[in-house]
């Protein structure tokens, strides 16, 4: 009977599909697009529940085992295992298949990188091609050192670049050598600089070349001297452009039968324009703001050489062509056909993909294969553990082990409370308004009373104990804000204990004995700065064990940050003082010709030695010279840091202790009152915001201020995190202020912050 009932409706199908196909293929279409909405839903809802406990950011581990060999690991829930993928390292590497290590709730997900080749360089970046929002990496090499970072994700995945996380020890002439050889294989791009050069060498006498060539050095020369005072630069890109657009210049003149010098001064632009556009890309490479300025001098040298070279090898095939009656118009032909297919090729194969990297670096850039855009659009914080929905267990307890202090937080059904202080529940359904408090108390006391904690093996006692009827959603834990009658069934007591501790803790031991009947089984989670674990504590195995799984990690320090001297390039100045002095008395005097080479050299050493032969001077007038703007990018990342890192510490004396040595006194009140509320986060029954990194985007102007001191109109982001009950929050706030800082008995302090703007990025 199905049979022959499924033929007929098979039968009329057809048939219809006959007499009316364009009716039945939309109805098809509409059948199935039915179909894929109806799988796509319930394969949502079937994964809603983990996407629902998802905490957005995952916490890893970067541990080097051996000199070539690195451990990765990710600390996930099982609902989010399929999220983790293997990382990507740099070609040179090996990676394992993905390992995965259970712990009662926890999945370590463990990956091995190893390399017969150079181990992790500062200029290297891992990408995490897992599906999260980003990943808190700490980082931990062979010599013991630790350091962490917070990285979102990106449209190509997480990427991380070592160059915060790893030491750079690349000494001077490691970085004048590279650099050099970088100027070197730049010289080469397309051939722009040795068609330049060529062309000049069809049109001009050898001796008319070398002072044309001139022209360009004196232009890098120059891009020195204004990238020492920060003048910024563009893309090398857009330098070589231009490049090629001088040559089509020249081409056309000397085809012309113009006169080459109306363009010499075009040569000086190209060769400050050209210089700059290296000094920018040098933000780019992990070099120290030093050895920024000789890296430049040893770049544009390569060029420099490179161009006096090709004008030598070029001088007698020069000499040839204008021997030839068609000779110099073939020269000027050959050069400007070929400017139009560079312009042509340079627009094809990176403006129109936005490839405007064309350095090709040994390893010192940070270096990746992908040059994806990265979205603009922050990522979204997932929702909340478990633990922080609903009760999985009549009691939970959440150990947070950070800088300064250990933080306990239990989470305790009402009924399993009521139990605990032995009050017979049978037949109750709430605890009423009056008997909150007393239940709050009592279950406070037990709890004090029935689990010993033992930190760094010295017995400890809480510096705050507290206990409030909280609810639970996807806002996570949130304090009861007026008092209700409690559900034994659904009421939830949230205990807070905290223990201060002199840095990070190294071990803590609880030994847990609040069982009953009803309550058999707790479920215990741990969260430190490197990662997290749960594991089910019963009467049988009471014994909370945690210890630090990295050593070698330091709480960073406040630091006073000091008035540096100003190095100045004393021998330069000299050098070009008498260039000076001199080349007028020889001008006046006819005497150029001869003294004229004798300057020029002076002068040609006096721009060598400038990056290189710099004095600290302690000139009393000094200390009223404006720093420089990437020395006042410096300046604020320390006074700034050193005034977030201030609130680690809850005592608020020893908060004001900590912002005095950044803070000059007037400005101590309002200044802790404004970065304590920018750090508020929302009630949340004892925990507070730490703030792990701050990063300055931007130095916009750097002024006197009339007040005294100096004012910097600053862009930076400050990323900070909070956990609470089992999970981190993270923020990361966008500042625009003007700050204004002072110099107070050597050291800088900031006088006063006017915030301009206040955005939240996460």
């Amino acid at each position: 009977m199905v049979l022959r009932n499924l033929k007929g409706r098979a039968k009329r199908y057809i048939k219809s599909a006959i007499r009316n196909p364009q009716s039945t293929i939309i109805g098809t279409i509409k059948l199935l697009s039915r179909v894929s909405i109806a799988i796509t839903s319930a394969l949502f809802l079937a994964t809603s529940p983990a996407l629902a406990d998802d905490v957005g950011i995952t916490k890893g581990r970067l541990i080097q085992e051996s000199e070539k060999s690195y451990l990765l690991e990710a600390d996930v829930s099982r609902n989010l295992v399929w999220a983790i993928r293997a990382p990507i390292f740099p070609d040179r590497f090996q990676v394992s298949e993905l390992e995965f290590v259970n712990q009662a709730g926890w999945i370590v997900v463990q990956a091995t990188a190893t390399t017969t080749g150079e181990p992790l360089t500062p200029a290297d970046e891992i990408l995490l091609p897992w599906l999260r929002n980003g990943a808190a990496l700490t980082v931990q090499l062979l010599d013991g050192a630790v350091s962490q970072g917070l990285f979102l994700r990106t449209l190509e995945g997480i990427r991380v670049p070592l160059q915060g996380l790893m030491p750079s020890d690349r000494s001077m002439a490691d970085v004048c050598r590279e650099h050099l050889e970088i100027g070197r294989r730049h010289l080469f791009f397309k051939w722009i600089h040795l068609f330049l050069v060529g062309i000049l060498a069809a049109r001009l006498s050898p001796r008319r070349l070398l002072k044309a060539l001139l022209y360009y050095s004196f232009g890098q020369a120059l891009a020195l001297v204004l990238a020492d005072f920060g003048l910024p630069g563009f893309d090398l890109l857009l330098a070589d452009i231009l490049g090629a657009a001088l040559l089509l210049m020249l081409a056309g003149a000397i085809a012309r039968q113009s006169a080459i010098q109306p363009y010499l001064p075009l040569l000086v632009l190209y060769g400050v324009l050209h210089s700059l556009a290296y000094a920018q890309s040098l933000e780019s490479f992990v070099i120290p703001s030093d050895r920024k300025l000789p890296a430049l001098l040893m770049f544009n040298l390569a060029i420099d050489v490179g161009h006096y070279v090709f004008a030598i090898i070029f001088i007698l095939p020069g000499m040839a062509l204008k021997k030839w009656p068609h000779g110099i118009k073939f020269a000027a032909y050959t050069g400007g056909i070929y400017a139009v297919a560079i312009l042509a090729v340079l627009f094809q194969e990176h403006v129109a993909t936005g490839d405007i990297h064309i350095i090709d670096s040994n390893g010192s850039r940070i270096a990746t294969r992908y040059t994806l855009p990265v979205s603009q659009k922050p990522p979204t914080v997932g929702q909340r553990p478990a633990g922080a929905r609903r009760l999985t267990n009549p009691i939970m307890s959440y150990l947070t082990v950070e800088p300064y202090e250990v933080r306990q937080e239990i989470l305790i059904q009402a009924r399993a409370a009521v139990q605990i202080l032995g009050v017979n529940d049978s037949g109750m359904g709430s605890i009423p308004l009056q008997s909150l408090e007393p239940v709050k108390n009592g279950i406070l006391k037990a709890v004090r009373g029935a689990n010993s904690i033992t930190i760094d093996g010295q017995a400890a006692k809480p510096v705050l104990a507290r206990a409030d009827f909280v609810t639970l959603g996807p806002a996570g834990v949130v304090l009861r804000s007026e008092p209700v009658a409690e559900s034994l069934d659904n009421g939830i007591v949230g205990l807070t204990l905290v223990y201060e501790t002199p840095e990070l803790a190294d071990e803590i031991l609880i030994d847990w004995r609040l069982f009953s009947k009803t309550v058999a089984r707790i479920e215990a989670t741990v969260t430190d700065p490197f990662g997290g674990s749960t594991m089910i504590l019963s009467a049988q195995e009471n014994q909370w064990h945690w210890k630090r799984r990295l050593s070698g990690y330091r709480v960073p320090v406040i630091e006073k940050i000091a008035v540096e001297k100003q190095k100045l390039p004393v021998i330069s100045l000299l050098l070009f003082a008498m260039v000076a002095g001199l080349f007028v008395p020889a001008k006046r005097s006819k005497k150029i010709a001869f003294i004229g080479p004798l300057l020029l050299g002076v002068a040609a050493l006096g721009f060598v030695l400038y990056p290189l032969a710099r004095m600290p001077v302690a000139f009393p007038w000094a200390a009223q010279w404006k720093p420089s703007v990437e020395r006042t990018s410096l300046i604020l990342d320390g006074l700034l840091t050193n005034v977030y890192r201030a609130f680690d510490v809850r005592d608020e004396d020893r908060v004001y202790d900590r912002l005095a040595t950044s803070v000059a006194g007037d400005q101590l009140s309002r200044i802790y009152l404004q970065n304590r509320k920018s750090l508020e986060l929302e009630n949340r029954g004892g925990a507070r915001a730490n703030v792990d990194d701050v990063e300055i985007l931007s130095i916009l102007t750097v002024t006197n201020s009339k007040t005294g001191g100096f004012s910097a109109d600053a862009v930076w982001t400050v990323s900070g995190s909070v956990s609470h009950f089992g999970h981190t929050h993270y923020r990361r706030n966008k500042n625009h202020a003007r700050v204004i800082f002072v110099v107070d008995d050597g050291f800088w302090k900031i006088k006063d912050i006017e915030l301009i703007d206040e955005k939240r990025l996460l």
